[in-house]
């Protein structure tokens, strides 16, 4: 079974529950409900003429997510995303994706996923990743790391980067907005990955992997650190 973030495949759902679930879900993470948005249940029911179980169903298993929270007798809240969250989530890749990547070279991939991943391991943008085609190329982005993924040949290590895809998601739209602008470094990196997988090279790959994910990470903590919110944000120490 092949694990993909939904950028890369969207989930419709079959109940009205998982409807709900996915079509919230993505509105948070595209951030048509940006960080702090309110809202009740009723409110998004009456809007997709839903009932307000599947709807309630819903939110609850986004509150088990991490992406709302619930606020007594007033709704729920979106999530707030911190620069600690972030680092998480982004070490998380970084130690996930290069032990995927790793795996990937030694067990090699088929003629055909070798070929989209050299497609995919070029940027041809304007050195901006704003803009009208930001969905697509994400989305690009994450199929590159999901066939380094899926080619480890480990199904539970390929859903959990998937899942951590999804997570930063969000993290990287607001990014985005925050500095729009690509590394220059961002193409040669894939290129290392690639070419590492592509002779084999277990350990080549792994560290290729880490060196991107890591440099991703400085790029994202960098950009949200210029949020007004982080800004303005009171510094606190600890007691000597």
């Amino acid at each position: 079974m092949e694990h993909l973030p939904e950028l890369v495949e969207p989930v419709g759902g079959a109940t009205l529950m998982e409807q709900a679930y996915h079509r919230l879900k993505r509105d948070i993470i595209e951030l048509r409900r940006p960080p702090g948005d309110r809202f009740t249940e009723q409110q998004v029911a009456e809007a997709w003429g839903f009932s307000k179980t599947p709807v309630r169903e819903a939110l609850a298993r986004l509150h088990r997510d991490g992406l709302v929270q619930p606020i007594r007798r007033a709704g729920y809240v979106v999530a707030p995303v911190t620069l600690a969250d972030a680092a998480e989530l982004c070490d998380m890749r970084t130690l996930l994706q290069g032990e995927a990547a790793a795996r990937c070279a030694a067990s090699g991939l088929p003629p055909e996923r070798l070929f989209r991943l050299q497609a995919l391991s070029s940027d041809d943008g304007y050195g901006q990743l704003a803009g009208p085609h930001l969905s697509e190329r994400l989305k690009q982005n994450f199929e590159f790391e999901a066939i380094i993924a899926n080619g480890a040949g480990h199904e539970r290590l390929a859903a959990a980067i998937a899942d951590i895809f999804d997570e930063i998601e969000r993290i990287v739209r607001i990014t985005v907005q925050l500095a729009p602008a690509l590394s220059a470094d961002r193409t040669r990196a894939r290129h290392a990955i690639v070419t590492a997988i592509e002779s084999g090279d277990a350990k080549r790959a792994g560290t290729a992997m880490r060196t991107r994910a890591e440099s991703a990470k400085r790029e994202i903590l960098d950009a949200l650190a210029l949020s007004p919110g982080v800004a303005s944000a009171p510094i606190t120490v600890t007691g000597s």
